[in-house]
């Protein structure tokens, strides 16, 4: 029994690969044949950083297309993943059809609910792929996955103007452009606020952030003190009664912070680690990143459950056509999986982030039992 579930698996987990290259090629052929001479003109700048002349060559051109996809490979298993194994589900049991290897498994004695159990395997391994993927790869790829076409030559996020942003703390921060590279903010404007009442204000040309100090490392910065209301009128007309030099902006919007509020698709890139951490910081919206982390247990659920409604139509143990039988797993089968993705990926007001994330599993957990249970064998 070890040796068939060791060989269903084995041939299903191949399929699912040879499936997933084949579509990460034909998506990465079409990037290429669109954006070509975006790549041509980002070499050859390259080259001509490097010392060089005329126009990037061929491998030139090829090393830096390499380059710039190969760590997308991760984000596409990310987000192909379940689509890619039910393809590779439906090619390995129209397979075993067609070669009557389910005839022999019936004539052998076994059930078709045994004969599912090497496809169940197979998909936990891949959903356990999928959560090292998440936790482990991609939060270190995060900068070069959120790259476009455009940055190739300098090889980094380009920088972008801070809107005024308030921090957890109540004070409001702008900057005149963030660097993410160097993690440097230039042209600082913070306003501190003191019960709601403007209490001083920062400035400075530049700052760079420090983990250890917590705050924003600042060149030059200078703190201008503003009389509050209950102050002596002896002051004068100016509001400024105290300017004097600072050095740290303490602060909770730290660079990923500022990179989420730009870009919400880092956030799905981050480990469940770095979610609490931002969930305790309190400085990004709290129901987003608890449907960011549940939602990322959830769709894996949702891709076994919608694997475990499709098989039916092919471990059956009357022979009928196989091409109606994959007709049907991909028309029932694909609209189930995207309904569902697209159920978490959108919030629901009439539920708790929790609750709604996993709204799509418990709705598909009884189908997928009745499935199975109703298998003739």
């Amino acid at each position: 029994m070890q040796i068939l579930t060791r060989f269903i698996m084995l041939r299903f987990l191949g399929n699912f690969w040879l499936l997933f290259a084949l579509l990460f090629i034909f998506a990465v052929s079409i990037d290429v044949l669109v954006q070509w001479e975006v790549f041509v003109d980002a070499a050859t700048r390259l080259l001509t950083a490097a010392g060089g002349t005329g126009r990037a060559g061929f491998l030139a051109t090829v090393k830096l297309i390499v380059e710039f996809h190969s760590p997308r490979v991760f984000q596409f298993y990310q987000y192909m993943m379940p689509l890619v194994a039910l393809g590779a589900m439906g090619f390995t049991a129209s397979a075993m059809l067609r070669h009557r290897e389910i005839v022999a498994m019936l004539a052998a004695g076994l059930s078709m609910q045994r004969v599912t159990w090497p496809f169940v395997l197979g998909m936990l391994v891949l959903c356990g792929l999928q959560l090292v993927n998440q936790e482990v790869m991609l939060p270190r790829l995060a900068a070069r996955l959120l790259m476009k076409h455009s940055e190739l030559a300098s090889g980094v996020a380009a920088s972008w103007a801070v809107p005024l942003a308030p921090d957890a703390s109540g004070t409001l921060i702008h900057a005149d452009r963030f660097d993410p590279a160097t993690q440097t903010l230039v042209g600082i404007y913070a306003v501190v606020r003191e019960g709601g009442a403007v209490r001083s204000r920062i400035e400075a040309p530049r700052g760079t952030w420090s983990d250890k100090r917590g705050g924003w490392v600042l060149e030059k910065g200078t703190e201008s003190t503003t009389a509050r209301p209950g102050d002596s009128p002896s002051v004068g007309r100016s509001s400024v009664i105290e300017k004097r030099p600072i050095e740290l902006l303490p602060t909770n919007l730290d660079p990923t912070t500022l990179s989420l509020r730009r870009n919400m698709l880092q956030a799905h890139m981050l480990s469940l680690k770095q979610i609490r951490e931002l969930l305790d910081a309190g400085t990004f919206d709290q129901s987003a990143l608890r449907r960011i982390a549940v939602g990322r247990f959830s769709s894996l659920a949702i891709a076994l459950l919608v694997l475990v409604i499709a098989l039916p139509f092919f471990t059956m143990r009357e022979p009928r056509p196989i091409l109606g039988q994959a007709v049907l797993c991909a028309g029932i089968g694909l609209p189930l999986l995207l309904t569902a993705m697209i159920f978490i990926a959108i919030p629901v007001q009439v539920a708790t982030p929790t609750v709604s994330v996993l709204m799509p599993v418990i709705a598909l957990l009884p189908i997928a039992a009745w499935r199975l249970a109703m298998m003739k064998t």
